[in-house]
């Protein structure tokens, strides 16, 4: 084998060789064995960087599952073999993507088998047709010139000049991956991880507003009940829960989490406790006002005339309201909160999406499920910040009854 084809270790890896490695990293991901998925590309770029930078010695199978996979610390690494599985994984979509041909001459990335440390090898070098000293330092009278020493030598002014600007190149492209790369270290926090990572199933638990007696005639409760017309909806889901209920699912599902839907009224504290829930909907879902009443924005107001959302922290008593009194389709404005973290009450990872009204409701909905928000705000998190714990009111325009995209106005992170 090759020096270049040696595996290296540390100490032997220079700057250029480590940028090197970080483009080959961007390389691998672009490619269509990583782009598109989510776990594998964490596992990689983070064992990547960690053996670069020493720390080789501390990427074990628990480490990775806390760091990489937001297991707890003390997660049973008998039962649960989710670093295992992805690291068998990142393996055979390494392999696959050097078994490619175009591929031979790039840096070689490999993870050895049984092992979490991983491995690198230089390309291998052109040979260059370089005749020896002696012929260059004894030319012969018919060939003094410049231009049969470059024949004899095969390195030409214009090949250095390429060498030259490839160099230039590579370390500008080292040097954008580099960014990426602190760009995704900021944001490659994923939220979420608590929801994905939980073996019990996640319970959705929607707003159920109470229903007016609308049946001709009735005017009595009972006899509406008698009819079959409850006055507590448990059929019916507004428009603009439903249509969050909907955006949130299909996140759910794309990371193929089990989930079950349950209407508030119906749905017990034993229910909330038995795994991640998502609250959607605030003055129609009781447990949402009761679960966020601690938290430094919160809903007020339950009487039917007003609602608001209240900063408790704000010396100022920063207040976002809609008042109930405007028809709903002469309304402007709408407010909703939007939090992920972990319920001390339930002892579960808990998501608020919730809006004063409908349409906050569903600009909540649109903003949870939007990637480039919440990466916005992990950008602007502060130093230390575990990204775990998050709490949003966002603001949405109204427009004839349709909600504008939602706007960040305050955010709480710890």
């Amino acid at each position: 084998m090759a020096d270049s084809q040696k595996p290296m270790e540390m100490p032997d890896m220079s700057s250029k060789d480590k940028q090197a490695v970080l483009l080959q990293v961007e390389r691998l991901l672009a490619s269509s064995h990583f782009r598109n998925s989510r776990r594998y590309p964490d596992l990689l770029r983070y064992v990547v960087r960690e053996t670069m930078e020493g720390r080789a010695n501390g990427l074990k199978e628990r480490t990775l599952g806390i760091a990489v996979f937001g297991r707890e610390a003390g997660f049973d690494t008998a039962g649960d073999s989710i670093v295992r599985v992805a690291a068998a994984e990142v393996r055979k979509r390494i392999a696959q993507y050097y078994h490619e041909e175009g591929h031979e001459r790039e840096f070689r990335i490999d993870l050895p088998s049984g092992s979490y440390v991983h491995r690198f090898r230089r390309p291998p070098e052109p040979a260059l047709e370089v005749t020896t000293a002696r012929a260059i330092a004894a030319p012969s009278e018919s060939s003094p010139t410049a231009a049969t020493f470059e024949e004899k030598t095969g390195v030409s002014t214009r090949l250095k000049l390429t060498i030259a600007a490839s160099a230039i190149l590579l370390a500008v492209i080292a040097a954008v991956a580099g960014i990426k790369y602190q760009n995704w270290r900021n944001e490659r926090m994923d939220l979420f991880a608590a929801i994905w990572n939980s073996p019990h199933d996640a319970v959705l638990c929607i707003g159920s507003p109470i229903l007016g007696i609308t049946q001709p005639g009735i005017s009595d409760q009972a006899a509406a009940l008698a009819l079959g017309q409850p006055t507590v909806n448990n059929t019916v889901i507004p428009f603009a829960d439903a249509v969050t209920l909907s955006r949130i699912q299909t996140l759910l599902n794309d990371r193929h989490k089990p989930n079950r839907v349950q209407l508030a009224r119906f749905t017990t504290f034993s229910d909330l406790r038995s795994g991640p829930v998502i609250l959607v909907g605030a003055f129609d879902n009781p447990w949402t006002l009761r679960l966020t009443a601690k938290m430094r924005f919160r809903f007020i107001g339950s009487d039917g005339t007003q609602g608001n959302i209240v900063d408790s922290k704000s010396n100022a008593g920063s207040n976002w309201a809609v008042d109930f009194h405007v028809p709903y389709s002469d309304r402007t404005q709408d407010y909703a909160i939007v939090a992920i973290t972990h319920d001390d009450t339930l002892d579960q990872p808990m998501v608020v999406v919730a809006g004063i009204g409908p349409n906050g409701t569903m600009a909540a909905g649109e903003f949870l499920v939007n990637s480039d928000g919440l990466k916005a705000l992990s950008r602007k998190a502060p130093a230390g910040w575990n990204g775990r714990n998050l709490e949003v009111v966002l603001a949405t325009q109204v427009i004839q009854g349709s909600s504008g995209p939602p706007k960040v106005v305050a955010a709480e992170y710890w």
